[in-house]
């Protein structure tokens, strides 16, 4: 764990009867410098493959949305992207051999007071069990988002499975997330997942990644239990992330598949984040506060609400097993 977001790096587990697996994906460009690298906002140098972000999403960037996407009337209180706690130093504290304890203090203007997080072995199996909980020094309601990201890296178009119940809906981002770079076709609402079209009209599930091509897409999950794995047959394991569903009912896929071409990106990262948020996507908190949003007028939550006698506290689990 760094302190730079409390982001985890290099994890690696050994699920029994098999060799060394590294699901979880580190982004190629740490360790890099120069004025390139120094322009980039702190989350993006220490890119991590799991960390919480609060509040989750975009922060003063104006996209150009569908009518119905619409903004509530709440000034965004934090101005960085996924939140103060992803792009600052957090104190850390080694409790011993199998657990990490992290905590960070908010400022003083804004309505978080600190966040706690903790991370630990699982005893009886390869995985992660990881805690948070969000104290606040006034009432206040924003996007939460947990972020980890899995390797993609190396697989063939299609060749790696997304284990999720039948029922799952999924919406795809309302605009390109990067222009001309989607595989999704933007904009499309509340839908199975095998009825999900590609930019070229056809059927394109989202199970089997990674798309074809260089790509940048993201999926909101919703209905999935609070359970979402995915089946790497390059690594030889099945990754799976566990939550509870009744705290954070959405999951974000973020699938990135080469489509950024600029740095540090340059063309070269394959990772797909497995993120249970409760969000309106990554629009940020004056989209995800508004009861507007297609998402939230279907009746998933796209905020939690947190106060000075009411901390905000979950659980969520990533579990390793060979395949």
């Amino acid at each position: 764990m760094q302190r730079l977001g409390a982001m985890l790096h290099d994890c690696a587990f050994q699920p029994e009867g098999t060799q060394e697996v590294r699901p979880l994906y580190d982004a190629p460009w740490r360790g890099d410098s120069g004025p390139e690298f120094d322009a980039q906002p702190p989350i993006i140098q220490g890119l991590g493959c799991e960390w919480p972000c609060v509040p989750f999403g975009r922060s003063g960037e104006q996209l150009v949305l569908p009518s119905e996407w619409k903004t509530g009337d709440t000034q965004p209180w934090d101005d960085w992207a996924h939140g103060y706690a992803s792009n600052n130093d957090w104190d850390i504290e080694q409790l011993d051999a199998t657990t990490l304890k992290a905590s960070i203090d908010y400022p003083v203007d804004t309505p978080i007071l600190r966040l706690e997080r903790e991370v630990r072995l699982q005893a009886d199996r390869p995985g992660l069990f990881i805690s948070l909980e969000i104290h606040a020094r006034r009432e206040t309601s924003f996007p939460l988002g947990l972020h980890p990201v899995l390797s993609m890296v190396g697989a063939a178009p299609g060749e790696l499975q997304l284990v999720v119940p039948g029922s799952t809906r999924v919406w795809s981002f309302p605009v390109d997330v990067e222009p001309g770079r989607n595989h999704f076709s933007p904009n499309q609402q509340d839908l199975p997942l095998n009825g999900l079209k590609d930019v070229t009209d056809k059927l394109a599930d989202p199970r089997f990644l990674p798309p074809p091509g260089q790509s940048e897409d993201l999926l909101l999950l919703s209905g999935t239990g609070g359970s979402v794995g995915l089946i790497n047959p390059v690594q030889g394991c099945i990754t799976t992330v566990h939550w509870d569903s009744g705290q954070i009912p959405g999951c974000l896929l973020w699938i990135s598949n080469g489509g950024r071409d600029y740095y540090p990106w340059n063309s070269r990262v394959a990772a797909l984040g497995i993120e249970p948020v409760v969000a309106n996507f990554d629009l940020g908190m004056a989209h995800s506060v508004s009861s507007d949003n297609p998402i939230a007028q279907r009746g998933i939550p796209t905020t939690i609400s947190v106060g000075p006698d009411r901390p905000f506290k979950c659980a969520y689990r990533i579990e390793i097993d060979a395949v």
